[in-house]
């Protein structure tokens, strides 16, 4: 697997980037199949891998486009303090790669057909080459303090995310992660979820949706009750428990 070398300021990959418009699919996705028209549809043999944006909390410093415009081949960057924990957006097996140049330490997380995740400028990797993770699972801790081992040439603490299409192009993640299904896809299995720094979400079987203003909290009370209120890291379990297919929390 060739690496892929990423600057915070002004990198310069040898990979095409893809668009909004090559990635628009026309429905959304969701664990196990599509929902169209409002009625949920079986996966294809050979579907993409489900994606998620586990750091929706987190500012934007740096956008595909902004990349784009000083000649990167593209990324999203996000702030955040160093050690912070890092999910993963997708199912998949995790790949190392120490000290990627400009990148600095990188976690690649190879999902199904081709496709990958990387994550770049860690402070530390947690799990083996090879380990197989769930959505949601922690896979490392960012990093990207100047000068500090594995940042790479990040000028700052924060997370750079870029996902790679089979064919090697280096593609935005928040142009192909989840759409948001309908409130209501399931019903009755919903459940409202709940932590200081993760904020409110509603899961279901292979369902995941952050809340992001009032009007959605309130109908998905209405909907699904109260949310269960725990720390971070119980929120990141059952996130995970939702990508696994299950919706019931651990007491």
């Amino acid at each position: 697997m060739a690496n892929e070398p990423q600057s915070h300021r002004g990198d310069g990959g040898g990979l095409s980037a893809v668009g909004r418009r090559e990635l628009l699919r026309g429905a959304a996705v969701v664990a196990g199949g599509v929902v169209l028209g409002g009625l949920f549809q079986p996966a294809p043999s050979l579907a993409a891998p489900v994606i998620y944006n586990p750091f929706s909390g987190y500012p934007i410093t740096d956008g595909w486009q902004e990349h784009l415009d000083r000649g990167s081949a593209g990324g999203v960057d996000f702030a955040m303090p160093v050690g912070t924990n890092l999910p993963a957006c997708g199912a998949g097996t995790i790949s190392n790669i120490p000290n990627n140049g400009t990148a600095g330490h990188t976690v690649t997380i190879n999902h199904s057909d081709g496709y990958r995740s990387q994550y770049l400028h860690l402070s530390q990797f947690l799990l083996a080459n090879g380990t197989s993770v769930a959505s949601g699972a922690i896979v490392g801790r960012s990093g990207g303090a100047a000068g500090a081992p594995g940042s790479g040439s990040s000028t700052g603490p924060h997370l750079h995310w870029h996902m790679i299409d089979p064919a090697g192009r280096r593609i935005n993640p928040l142009t192909y992660v989840n759409p948001t299904p309908p409130l209501d896809l399931w019903k009755d299995d919903m459940r409202l979820i709940q932590s200081t720094n993760r904020g409110i979400a509603l899961i279901g079987p292979g369902y995941f949706r952050q809340l992001s203003n009032n009007e959605e909290v309130t109908a998905a009370v209405a909907l699904a009750g109260n949310p269960l209120i725990g720390n971070d890291r119980q929120f990141d379990l059952w996130r995970s428990i939702a990508f696994d297919g299950q919706v019931k929390a651990p007491s």
